[in-house]
């Protein structure tokens, strides 16, 4: 029984990797709301051959340390979240194939709302389709031999972050703790710790470049698109995967932190880093 149900668990994986992207577009895949803004929208795209109907809720996450996201345990939950003054519609929505979806989403800040940011995260779950009856047990038994059928329909469920603001933010970035990993034959990285301080979230582009010399910039070797460190944490684990031959011993590597412009950073970190064994 528990290989049955690691053999499902598996093909679901699976699915979902495929129709996360294939599936359902998001636009955008982020959304910042500013400051003295009252109003944004998201744009729904099913690019699949079939309908498909979706329940959207917001659900509160925290970052940790590790970068992961987790949900937050209520109990111990007194913060306020985005999602508590956002109201949006519609809540359900069906989209035909190769069709389009506008969710509205409308920001009620309270009066007495501290300056800072709030985050919370617009999940999107699908409601699967109805399927055709199985046979029932006097059909069944007719059967000369019985076969099981396992038939997996996926759920596709996908979580963005949604961010309001308030008042003036700030915030500055650093790195540090910079070191390589060798995982096995085929899995090479570089590894730091993203700092943050401030009362507003980083989200920017990491790339890493060989140097040339002491100064020149070569080829770049490795980047991540989109990492983000989100309040109140105050610093993340990234990790860049690269190919082992940039890993030689002594060779000196350059790694960039460039923050995205578009949500009000503008913070550039960059730091020389020396290959070790």
């Amino acid at each position: 029984m528990n290989v049955f149900k690691s053999l499902i668990g598996f093909l679901v994986f699976c699915i979902l990797s495929s129709v996360v992207s294939a599936g359902l577009v998001l636009n955008p895949q982020r959304i910042v709301v500013l400051d003295r803004e009252r109003a944004t929208s998201l744009e729904l795209l099913n690019t699949s051959d079939e309908p498909a109907r979706y329940q959207i809720y917001f659900e509160h996450k925290k970052m940790l340390e590790d970068g992961s996201i987790v949900d937050i345990n209520k109990a111990d939950d007194n913060a306020i979240h985005a999602g508590d003054m956002i109201r949006y519609s519609p809540r359900r929505v069906d989209i035909d194939s190769k069709g389009s979806q506008t969710i509205r989403l409308a920001i009620r800040r309270p009066k007495d709302l501290p300056d800072g940011e709030y985050i919370s995260h617009l999940a999107l779950k699908q409601i699967p389709n109805k399927q055709a009856p199985a046979l029932n047990a006097q059909q069944d038994s007719s059967s000369a031999e019985k076969e099981l059928m396992l038939k997996v329909q996926p759920i596709l469920k996908i979580a963005i972050p949604v961010i309001v603001r308030k008042g003036e933010l700030h915030a500055s970035a650093s790195v540090s703790d910079i070191s390589n990993i060798q995982v096995n034959e085929t899995s090479s990285y570089v590894q730091f710790t993203l700092h943050r301080e401030g009362n507003r979230s980083l989200y920017g582009d990491v790339e890493i470049y060989e140097l040339e010399g002491e100064e020149n910039i070569g080829n770049r070797v490795g980047y991540a698109k989109g990492i983000a460190l989100y309040d109140p944490t105050l610093s993340r684990l990234v990790r860049i995967q690269v190919d082992q031959s940039v890993l030689a011993l002594g060779k000196k590597l350059l790694v960039r932190f460039d923050e995205k412009g578009k949500y009000g950073g503008k913070n550039l970190v960059e730091q020389v880093f020396t290959v070790q064994k």
